[in-house]
């Protein structure tokens, strides 16, 4: 129970890690307040973590709109307390030569993967100030770090902006008491991942020191660990988890 009565805020709830994300942290003893722009996904969600015994809270809410996920918020305190954690997960991904990119596909990534990061920050951020207290994990990619593998460069530079603005943030923040840290998936089984052709599959297996792509659960584990005590002299940091592909 290594997050014993403490409220944390997942973004992107309903999706596969999202939901990794829900369910540890929950199984953990955080009351959760949980919201993503699927209605159907996030019923579902917490029709599920209600069948596991496992107690939650959310609604729908767009966390590329600041007022929006102010609200989400706001609810979310008076429902459960102060807000104690944020896992901003939501995000998107999506292949598209670069050559034939348009300025709205990259307003679209950014948006997606890099606004909403902010937009959750800037939500939460007032109330753990005056309390003097937080920790906030966005949400990297390894294709943030090292550029994408497949054609992918706005997604890669969006999460490359995650990560200059969690490195900054913390900068600002983590003065004040609030800690700020990203966590950098690989390979992961996921939807994303499970698109891709049998080719980019094995290779993204070879990648990996373990010959196998992640689960959605190494990823939660991950998140645990940022949110729980044991990391309360880490911030600004980019937890890499991916089985050592980037060695």
């Amino acid at each position: 129970m290594r997050l014993e009565n403490r409220v944390v805020a997942v973004s992107g709830a309903a999706g596969t890690i999202g939901r990794a994300v829900c369910f540890l942290l929950a199984e953990h003893g955080a009351r959760i307040a949980v919201t993503d722009v699927s209605e159907d996904g996030l019923s579902a969600l917490l029709k599920d973590l209600a069948g596991a015994g496992l107690t939650a809270w959310g609604r729908p809410a767009d966390a590329t709109r600041l007022e929006a996920f102010t609200a989400f918020t706001a609810d979310a305190a008076a429902e459960l307390g102060p807000v104690d954690g944020l896992v901003s997960v939501a995000g998107t991904f999506r292949i598209a030569d670069f050559a034939e990119s348009s300025p709205a596909d990259w307003t679209a990534m950014i948006s997606s993967n890099l606004l909403t990061a902010m937009v959750a920050c800037r939500a939460v951020l007032p109330g753990m100030l005056a309390r003097r207290a937080g920790s906030i994990v966005t949400f990297a990619s390894t294709a943030g770090e090292y550029g994408s593998i497949r054609p992918a460069a706005a997604y890669a530079a969006a999460k490359g902006g995650v990560i200059a603005f969690t490195k900054s943030l913390a900068r600002e923040v983590s003065p004040l008491g609030v800690r700020v840290n990203a966590i950098s998936p690989g390979p992961i089984n996921t939807p994303a991942l499970q698109a891709a052709s049998p080719g980019q599959r094995a290779e993204a297996d070879a990648r990996t020191l373990f010959g196998r792509i992640g689960e959605p659960r190494d990823i939660a584990d991950g998140v645990l660990y940022l949110l729980s005590a044991e990391s309360a002299f880490v911030t600004g940091t980019v937890l890499q988890v991916n089985g050592g592909s980037l060695l």
